[in-house]
């Protein structure tokens, strides 16, 4: 009894592992997690960073664009945020765009706003918190759990790009 029972047991783990094995251990790594996105963007990728090395921004900052948006044209949130960037229609009129929907415009709009950032807060992990949250608000009342996460997302597809 007790035999058969280890039999069935090792029988399902090697099941499981072998399972694994053929989703190229998405469980384990995140690599898998972000793989569509990261293939998506992928059409976007060198316009993206032409126009950020033409506004002086690093070129690392495209890894927020995916992260936000991944890379849905037509993305909006329930706060209003739209386009590629994900950014506010004040915040997008303030650094020179009007349409969240056009790659270029919005990308030229997000670097400016990223500069700005960077002159104010210096480190990567700050500016993109401050770009979630708006600068006076990361300024006024510290990080929030959303802010945070999104800079995890960030991070992990850049790890997840570079590999």
């Amino acid at each position: 009894m007790i035999d058969r029972m280890l039999i069935n047991w090792m029988k399902a783990f090697v099941a499981f592992v072998l399972t694994l094995i053929v989703l190229g251990f998405c469980i384990t790594s995140f690599r898998c997690a972000y793989a569509d996105e990261l293939k998506q963007c992928e059409q976007y990728r060198e316009r993206v960073e032409v126009i950020l090395k033409s506004e002086a921004v690093s070129v690392d900052y495209y890894y927020l664009m995916v992260a936000e948006s991944r890379c849905t044209e037509k993305a909006i949130s329930e706060k209003g945020a739209a386009g590629f960037w994900q950014l506010m229609p004040g915040t997008l009129k303030h650094y020179g765009c009007d349409d969240a929907f056009d790659l270029e415009c919005s990308t030229r709009a997000a670097a400016r706003y990223l500069k700005h950032l960077h002159s104010v807060f210096s480190s990567f992990d700050d500016v993109i918190i401050a770009y979630n949250m708006g600068g006076h608000n990361y300024r006024r009342n510290g990080a929030t759990k959303q802010a945070k996460g999104l800079l995890h997302s960030v991070k992990r597809i850049m790890r997840n790009d570079n590999q």
